[in-house]
């Protein structure tokens, strides 16, 4: 006979260890189901070992600049046979950190975690195939929050299983460094690897299909980071098709390109595919229970509810946003909505979502891009402070980039920045649109001087100082002038 729960959470990654610890803790009776290990692909394979391998790459890059911050080193060139150790350091921060998701940990919370591949059998039942014995086992609950995630997308282009790939489940274990390396896709993932690969030594080509790389952000930003990632060796082939795949007699990977009408072939020893992700669905069984799917996500309504009212979806496999925080942030609704009923349930708000890409210098985003702005506000004011003009970005030998804020009316309806720690400054505006702040209200808090929070009130004093010089503030205070005289 099954054993009955409060809520079954399948999937144990950054959603589904928060949806249950957090049931758990209010008391209820909570299982999670996971394949593999818990952590999910945000410690083991995204944003974990990533940030770990940029750290190693920015080392190498600032060797080269040694001279600049004084020091006389005779040799900072980094050696191919380097590159295993850097990821060995990878792995062992993924060790460091893995402990923080141990199963022990959300036992103590009182969560049953259950290793295994589940299937629905019911609407209220489910069978889990245990991962060491193969026994079949049924549960049932009342609730249940789908967490599973998403998987690297592979493009169906002629080649390129039978060439070879990588994605980037694969990329943060291999031991040699490529030599010519082709990246298929230039968003975060893309241009993150694109970036560190080049500098631990690698030449790499990006192949994009859009106008730009980092295509949901704003163009000037996206157009600052293609300059800058072509100045640093990366070739980067935007508005490009790539039309198939193979190996040629020396047994080089070859991928070949369409742009603008003409083919291109680009060589390579490695392609790595970052052109999106796709939900983890399969052997679910979810057309059993009538939950509604397609190969982007798993489709849910404001409150995160299934066309299975009593099954909740979270995470990259709600297909809304695929980051860790905003997968936070849905186990949280989901723990609400699940167990509490109207008028306490809530409602999923992305009217204010920021991101981060960790290149250097980092690019942050929230809210609306300047195109998106003005289609929805019509006139828009652009306030833009360079980093060149804050101190501290002077100090730290880092003045590349911009910070670009978007108002509508005095309202601020987007944010852009791309610079030295972009991904902490942007927290500033995410705060200030959440609570409805203007930008003069957050000039009128005192930062502390000197740090880069200082571009906030920058931003402020450019738009005030936009308002002083105005003909018509400019001819009254002419005459207040002349009246005290």
């Amino acid at each position: 006979m099954s054993q009955k729960y409060d809520l079954i959470v399948i999937g144990g990654g950054s959603a589904g260890l928060v949806a249950a610890g957090g049931a758990a803790i209010l008391g209820a009776r909570v299982a999670l189901i996971e394949k593999n290990k818990l952590g999910g692909d945000c410690l083991y394979t995204g944003c974990v070992p990533s940030k770990s391998l940029i750290r190693s790459a920015k080392f190498a890059s600032d060797m080269k600049r040694a001279e600049e911050f004084g020091f006389q080193i005779p040799d900072s060139r980094f050696k191919n046979e380097d590159f295993a150790s850097i990821t060995n350091r990878v792995q062992r921060v993924i060790k460091e950190i893995e402990p923080h998701d141990a199963p022990e940990v959300f036992e103590k919370m009182g969560v049953e975690v259950i290793f295994g591949a589940p299937k629905f059998l019911d609407s209220n039942k489910i069978e889990v195939s245990l991962k060491n014995s193969g026994e079949k086992r049924p549960m049932q609950a009342k609730r249940f929050c789908i967490a599973t995630g998403s998987s690297p997308f592979v493009p169906p282009i002629e080649g390129l299983r039978e060439t070879g790939f990588i994605t980037n489940e694969e990329v943060f274990h291999i031991k040699n460094l490529p030599e010519r390396l082709i990246i298929l896709g230039g968003g975060a993932i893309g241009v993150e690897i694109g970036q560190a690969f080049q500098r631990l030594g690698a030449k790499v080509s990006i192949i994009e299909m859009a106008d730009h790389i980092l295509s949901k952000e704003d163009v000037e930003v996206s157009v600052f980071m293609e300059n800058l990632l072509q100045s640093e060796g990366v070739k980067i082939l935007t508005k490009s098709e790539v039309v198939r795949v193979h190996k040629n007699t020396k047994g080089e990977k070859v991928v070949t390109i369409e742009k603008d009408g003409k083919i291109e072939e680009i060589v390579g020893d490695e392609i790595l595919v970052a052109v999106g992700r796709k939900p983890n669905v399969d052997d679910l069984n979810l057309e059993k229970v009538g939950v509604k799917f397609d190969e982007k996500q798993i489709f849910t309504n404001e409150y995160l509810q299934t066309s299975a009212k009593h099954i909740y979806a979270a995470g990259d496999v709600s297909g809304h946003f695929q980051f860790t925080h905003t997968a936070d942030y849905e186990a949280q609704i989901v723990i609400q909505n699940a167990f509490l009923f109207y008028p306490f349930t809530k409602k999923t708000d992305f009217r204010v979502v920021p991101w981060a890409t960790f290149t250097e210098p980092e690019v942050a985003h929230v809210g609306l891009t300047e195109k998106e702005a003005k289609e929805k506000h019509g006139k828009v004011k652009i306030i833009k402070v360079p980093f060149e003009e804050n101190d501290r970005a002077h100090a730290e030998g880092e003045t590349e980039g911009f910070a670009k804020i978007i108002l509508g009316g005095k309202k601020i309806v987007g944010a852009h920045i791309v610079g030295l720690r972009a991904g902490e400054l942007i927290h500033e505006f995410v705060l200030a649109m959440k609570l409805n702040l203007s930008l003069d209200d957050l000039s009128k808090a005192i930062h502390v001087y000197p740090t880069l929070s200082k571009i906030t009130q920058a931003a402020a004093t450019e738009k005030t100082l936009e308002t002083l010089k105005s003909p018509f503030v400019q001819k009254w205070f002419g005459r207040y002038l002349k009246i005290w005289r």
